[in-house]
């Protein structure tokens, strides 16, 4: 009877000590809580919301690196200046027909050196009936491309360059001049028509000082031409 009535009482007494123990746990947990200034509420759940690493695109192919780049231009030119400080240019030299051709090598993949050279003819100066003028130049140049993996391909081009010149001039004979070119710049563009195929604009300013000169040229001074016209491109292997 006596085993029977503390069974009873324990039954009775079991839930209200595990609630009790449940309660006196409470506190140690908020207490842990208050430690911790960031630590978040219980009852709240964190989202992570940081964006994902930007993937690493691959850099284009080199479409120009160890290619063989070869191009032949035409269109008009025109010499300014003087040729000599007693000479005007405008006197010997009328307006030019230009073609040149120049051969360049890829040495990465937005940069190419090589050879160029040209020839122009002019018209009649303005003190001359049948001047047959005539330029001749020849010249080391390197070329920086601006685009890579395109169709269209504008580049600018810097060179220096032999120089030679001579017209006739009555009663003097032909007038020959020799120099440097020591400034060649271009700027032009390229556009792919197929793999290995182009063509395009370009523009040229020249600047040149002629060492050899007639006698009666008198001192040595600055000569600049400029010219305009359409240059086609044979790329090897090809984009």
């Amino acid at each position: 009877m006596k085993r029977a009535l503390l069974t009873g009482v324990g039954t009775l007494l079991f839930p209200a000590l595990a609630l009790a123990q449940g309660t006196a746990s409470a506190p140690s947990s908020n207490a842990d809580a208050r430690l911790d200034p960031d630590a978040p509420p219980r009852d709240v759940h964190l989202i992570d919301d940081a964006e994902p690493p930007t993937p690493l695109l691959p850099r284009a192919g080199d479409l120009l690196g160890s290619h063989v780049l070869l191009g032949a231009a035409v269109g008009p030119a025109w010499s300014l200046g003087k040729l000599g400080s007693s000479v005007a240019a405008e006197r010997g030299l009328g307006t030019g027909f230009a073609a040149r051709a120049d051969a360049g090598f890829g040495i990465s993949r937005s940069a190419s050196i090589g050879l160029w050279g040209g020839f122009v003819g002019y018209t009649d100066g303005d003190a001359c009936d049948s001047c047959a003028g005539r330029a001749l130049v020849v010249g080391p140049f390197a070329r920086y491309h601006l685009s890579q993996g395109l169709r269209f391909d504008p580049w600018l081009m810097l060179g220096v360059a032999y120089r030679q010149l001579s017209f006739e001039q009555a009663p003097g004979g032909r007038q020959k001049f020799s120099g440097m070119e020591w400034l060649h710049l271009e700027l032009g563009a390229d556009y792919y028509v197929l793999s290995g195929l182009g063509f395009g604009p370009y523009g040229a300013l020249s600047l040149s000082t002629y060492g050899s000169r007639p006698s009666g040229a008198g001192d040595a001074t600055v000569s600049t031409e400029l010219s305009v016209g359409l240059r086609f491109l044979l790329d090897i292997p090809g984009r």
